[in-house]
């Protein structure tokens, strides 16, 4: 069971939904194509970084760990590829708060749980100058006739990242 959730659009390809507490979300699939080193126009123009975004809390506490927003995001997954079926999603766990490897842990979750094997995840780590890691996830529907060519290209971006 899943919240209602509707799709905004725009240049970001927004959805939203509100929990039981009144808390809003935003999933975003923010169109990446200078991502991947590729010329594979079809791979460059079906590449979005995948964000899930706190926009309004209306209590001074941290959201309760609601079953309902793993579901709800796995909704507008399956939403977000049914409109676009060689969508290509890249998951970077937001860091600024320290949390990357909760957010990580969280995503991983709601994927075994919810996965019902339409979807490959990959995961990396991407590490910065200072030697600081990100925990990344690249998400592709098993159909995706490009699916070789996408892990290639995001085993290469990770292998160039430690460089």
């Amino acid at each position: 069971m899943s919240y209602n959730f509707y799709f905004e659009g725009g240049q970001n390809n927004s959805y939203f939904f509100e929990t039981v507490e009144g808390i809003l979300y935003e999933v975003i699939f923010k169109f990446t194509p200078y991502l991947f080193d590729l010329k594979n126009v079809e791979i460059i123009e079906n590449t979005f970084e995948f964000s899930l975004l706190l926009k309004y809390n209306p209590n001074s506490k941290l959201p309760s760990n609601d079953k309902k927003i793993g579901a709800t995001v796995v909704a507008i997954f399956m939403d977000f590829y049914a409109k676009r079926s060689k969508a290509i999603s890249v998951y970077i766990c937001d860091s600024a708060d320290g949390k990357e490897l909760v957010r990580k842990r969280k995503f991983d979750q709601w994927f075994l749980e919810y996965n019902d094997e339409t979807f490959v995840k990959v995961d990396e780590m991407l590490v910065d100058k200072h030697n600081n890691k990100f925990p990344i996830s690249l998400i592709f529907s098993k159909s995706n006739p490009y699916r070789i060519e996408i892990f290639e290209a995001f085993v290469q971006m990770s292998m160039n990242n430690r460089k």
